[in-house]
């Protein structure tokens, strides 16, 4: 019975020492120009952010990874409104912690038409803000217990997962932003149409 109690309790702990994690961010904020960091593309060519966002607005979407249920779903929702994003003047890309030889996952499970660029090595998220770190103990739980293994998705040993966000950009200046550390909750595309129609 104590060795449950004491399973039970180091669970909690790693949930909520996770969850508190999430929180403690700082994201870029509306009005402040954007960094001028490298993705990576599904040929595992750099590209600029600055450059991919030059010369047409632009609706980012941060994900945490193919893997992420919660992730995929909100790409096919955004997904279904891309070509009316489109017709108002902006593109959408799609950045994910996951690597390059991992993009063909996001596109197809979904038949995602988004183009989505890899942050694998984290610096985007860094740079915007966003990054937070799994715990050894979360690792291991989800190593253990979902069966899933961020090193392999990521290609690296960083440990690190954005907290999902939706930003837009214009002339490399931070026009809106949506950012919510409860990766349940995204933003809806309704919300996100009407907040372009007031930009």
């Amino acid at each position: 019975m104590k060795n449950i109690t004491v399973l039970v309790l180091t669970l909690i702990y790693t949930s909520l020492y996770a969850q508190s994690s999430m929180h403690d961010i700082c994201p870029l904020k509306i009005g402040a120009e954007i960094p001028d960091v490298n993705l990576i593309n599904e040929n595992s060519e750099l590209v600029s952010v600055k450059e991919l966002t030059a010369d047409t607005a632009t609706v980012i979407v941060i994900y945490r990874g193919a893997w992420c249920g919660y992730c995929t779903q909100h790409l096919a929702e955004l997904n279904d409104v891309k070509s009316e994003v489109e017709s108002m003047g902006y593109q959408m890309l799609g950045v994910t912690i996951d690597q390059s030889s991992k993009i063909d996952e996001s596109m197809s499970k979904i038949k995602n038409e988004i183009q989505v660029y890899s942050d694998s090595k984290a610096e985007f998220i860094k740079a915007f803000g966003l990054d937070w770190r799994l715990s050894d103990e979360t690792y291991s739980k989800y190593t253990t217990e979902y069966n899933l293994d961020i090193e392999e998705w990521s290609g690296e040993d960083h440990h690190a997962l954005p907290v999902p966000a939706v930003y837009v950009i214009k002339d490399g200046i931070v026009q809106f932003q949506y950012v919510n550390p409860t990766y349940s909750t995204r933003l809806k595309p309704e919300t996100l149409l009407a907040v372009l129609k007031t930009l």
